[in-house]
């Protein structure tokens, strides 16, 4: 699966550039982005994984345009952000069952067993 980011860029509302004119490419392979705090590591993941929108720029994922495909990229992109934040009393499986549903598997016998 590859990856081709180019001049991407997003400014907050509040005046934060997060992002200026980020060019990537990224084979199929491992790859780790480490930085600072404010290095705009999580402004890119977020926009990679079509949560936020940038102001500028483009993404490729495998051929598909990540801002005008949304949907295509979510059936497969994961992100999990380091802070994860879900109901503190809601089990792991209740909680694959509310994101099934959310996405549409609203059956029951339907959700067993299958990967969303």
């Amino acid at each position: 699966m590859a990856l081709t980011i180019t001049n991407l860029s997003k400014v907050y509302p509040n005046g934060v550039r997060a992002l200026k004119n980020l060019s990537l490419t990224i084979g199929n392979n491992m790859f780790g982005l480490l930085g600072p705090n404010g290095a705009g590591k999580s402004s890119l993941m977020r926009t990679i994984a079509t949560l936020q929108d940038p102001d500028s720029g483009s993404i490729d994922l495998n051929g598909m345009n990540v801002l005008t495909q949304k949907g295509e990229v979510r059936k497969l992109l994961g992100y999990l952000p380091q802070e994860f934040g879900v109901y503190p009393r809601m089990s792991a499986v209740d909680m694959l069952n509310h994101l099934a549903i959310l996405k549409g598997v609203t059956v029951a016998s339907e959700r067993q067993g299958r990967r969303i």
